[in-house]
Order: C-alpha cells, then structure tokens, then sequence
C-alpha cells in the first residue's frame, strides 16, 4: 500500500494563504510541507466575487488562473519548499439558490470544475496520487465527483456552521455531514463540535483541538522586539487582541471596559468584519485603537508591548464550539490573558488564564492581572503553549490516519 506520508497533501479551506489573519488550515499547509508536497487551494473566486473585486492587487495577480486556468500553481518557496498555492477557475455563485434541483446541479458543476484544476495543478507537478485535506470547506467537495479519487480523505470541521451566518449555513450544514459520511477521517476542534457533529453525522469524529505556530511566537516571550512604529505614539499600558473583530465579540463588554480602564489604551489588530454585529461606535471610544490587519509573522512584535491581552467574546451557540486559534499564540508571548468563558475548550487553560462573564468582573481581572503578573506565571504559560504546536498535532493527526486505515484493514 502507498506509503501517505509521501504523498502530496491537497488542501482546502475557506481562507487564502495571502488573506488578512492566521488560519488553523494555512499554519497546518504550512506544517506538513515541512516533509511532504503540500497543495494549499485557494478558496474560490464566484464570478460575483470577482466583479466586486476585480480591482484589489490579490485579484489583478490572480487574473490568468481565475479565467484561464494559466499560471495557477505557484511555489511559495518564503514559507517552504514543498509548499504551492493553486488558485482554481472562477465559480458559478449558486449559494443565493434555495435548496433544491438547480442548486445540485450547478454546486456539481463548480465541483468538478475545482476538481479538475487540483488534478491538473498536480499533474504540473508531476504527481499523480494525493491526500485530500478539507479543512473547513464543506460548499465545495464535500461529496467527491467521480474521477476524483484520492488515497484518504480528510475532513476537519473548525466552527459550529448551523449557528453561523446564514449564508454559511444555508447549504453548508446539510454539506458538512456529507462530508463527515464521504471522508475517511473526520477531525474537529471542539469537544462541542465532537459532540454535535457526532450525533448528526452517527460517524466517529475525532478531536484535534487547535495550535500555534510556537516558533514565531515564542519571539515575543523570549526575544526583545522593537516596538512597531504605528503603536509607540498609542499611550500605555496596552490592551491587547488579535483577530478578527467580528460576529464572535462582545461589544457591550468591549466599551464597558474601555470605559473603566479609561488609562488605558484597547489594541485591535485584524480585519474589522463588525459593522452588522454591535450599534456601537466603537470609533467614537477614544481610547480604542483599530490598527488593521498584520501577517501573522509580524504579530509577536506587537504581542512582545502589550501588557495584558483579551479574549472578549460572546457566549453563545457560535462561541460554544471554538477552541480558538489566538489563545495559544496568547501564551506562547507569557502575556496574561482575560477571556469569557465561552466554550469548554476556553476553560480548559483556566489555570493559566483568568475567565470572567460580566464586564465588571473583566475590568477588574484586568487590573489584577496588570498588578500581579510576574516571571513565574509568565513561564507557566509560555509552557502551556509549547505543548500545543502544530507540529504536535500534525504527529496527532498522522496517527489518526494510521489507526483509521488499521480499523479499515482488520475489519
């Protein structure tokens, strides 16, 4: 039998490698092109994508293999040698479509649209068999068209998508069991998400909770950064976050506590996708700072100058089943760390952070926090971290893989 750590891994997600904040499918591309081909797919181009779009530099360089298919595998040699990005052909955009004949129909033919790209991408390269990796993606190849056969399918879920928006959700959540039915191995990040996806699919899912690239951000703990020229003009002491500012957070509690540590300045650094989730003009709090996104290589330089960060998120059945990706990039800086207690995976690190629900008690925590850091509960967490690597968890998931194909061969 073929040996699945030779083979090229195909990954899918519903992030782009270039895009504007760390993602658990591009850090794992990452990982494992460390040892083996790794084929990080571009999530699709619509045809409405690109008109909207159309004049931003991501899409004007991508514009040969979004109508043409030409020049569609590129090596991204600056994160690793084994490692290419392939940007499919544009998509029909079906997903306003009700459920549904046409909706199947059309979904089929993007599927075998983005099926044919991968196929063609690897016969560039001069590879033949693959490993399918979708990490997250369940509106496109959730059910392999024929022709597409790879050595084990993976399917990772990161995000509860029937609590999600409903343009997710819409076709999404009935995709996703399918997924779960069609793969060989299905993994998620959340012991709520196990729980759930379980009971809807009747398959066995595994849990593989999220991680950090420890090696970039272990510089902020050990290292000692220069301070980023857009945050030395901001007064401190600094409060840090990193993320998206979406759906997830808790606008109320955000502005209670900007109110309360008002000698304080709030850091936001990443995309803001909040505009349709708070009322709130959080442009009009003045002692909170939006400073855009970063690429994640450059995030432990503004780690290393906070001195406290904040996990300020809803709790709810969105929230319920995230392990999120920045709390061990939090740790790996030592920073203290303020979070909700939002999911159970949240809780878990209760030892080494502080979890408070009312904006009162979060203010406060902040303040203790402030108060009575020191070097030892700086070393606790950073350890914390250093156990949750990808590399780790890439060992984890080969191992799933090992155990999943002994199941297959002794039953």
């Amino acid at each position: 039998m073929t040996n699945l750590r030779q083979l090229p891994i195909v990954m899918i997600s519903m992030s782009r490698w270039d895009g504007d904040f760390s993602s658990a499918a591009w850090s794992l591309a990452k990982t494992f092109a460390k040892n083996q081909p790794v084929i990080y797919v571009d999530y699709p181009y619509t045809l409405l994508d690109y008109f909207r779009e159309r004049k931003k530099a991501t899409v004007i360089r991508r514009k040969p293999a979004l109508w043409w298919g030409k020049n569609s595998v590129n090596p991204l040699n600056s994160f690793g040698k084994f490692l290419y990005a392939l940007t499919p052909r544009l998509m029909i955009p079906v997903n306003w479509l009700p459920k549904g004949q046409i909706y199947r129909f059309l979904a089929g033919i993007n599927d075998r649209i983005l099926a044919s790209d991968i196929k063609r991408g690897l016969k560039s390269l001069g590879m033949n068999e693959f490993l399918f990796f979708n990490s997250f993606n369940p509106l496109y190849l959730s059910k392999l068209p024929k022709g597409f056969d790879p050595a084990f399918f993976i399917y990772q879920s990161r995000d509860n998508i029937r609590a999600l928006e409903p343009y997710l959700r819409k076709h999404g959540a009935t995709a996703e069991i399918q997924a779960i039915k069609e793969a060989d191995l299905s993994i998620v990040t959340s012991r709520q998400l196990q729980a759930d996806l379980t009971h809807l699919s009747g398959r066995t899912v595994h849990y593989l909770p999220n991680a950090a690239e420890f090696d970039t951000f272990k510089r902020a703990f050990l290292e000692k950064i220069p301070m980023p020229a857009d945050l030395a003009e901001i007064p401190g002491p600094l409060i840090g976050y990193t993320g998206n500012i979406c759906h997830r957070s808790n606008y109320p509690l955000l502005a209670k506590i900007c109110e309360v540590h008002a000698d304080k300045s709030f850091v936001m650094i990443g995309p803001r996708n909040h505009w349709s989730s708070t009322d709130i003009d959080l442009d009009a709090i003045p002692n909170l700072y939006f400073l855009g996104p970063k690429p994640i290589e450059r995030l432990p330089d503004y780690l290393a100058h906070f001195d406290v960060l904040i996990l300020p998120f809803l709790i709810n059945e969105v929230t319920k089943s995230i392990y999120p990706l920045k709390i061990n990039e939090y740790l790996a800086s030592g920073k203290p760390v303020v979070a909700t207690p939002f999911s159970e995976d949240i809780k878990a690190f209760g030892g080494v952070i502080r979890l408070e629900e009312s904006p009162e008690k979060f203010a406060s925590a902040i303040s203790e926090e402030l108060k009575y850091d020191n070097a030892e509960k700086r070393a606790a967490r950073h350890a914390v971290a250093s156990e949750n690597t990808w590399d780790n968890r890439t060992k984890e998931i080969w191992q799933m893989v090992e155990n999943s194909l002994s199941s297959k061969q002794s039953g």
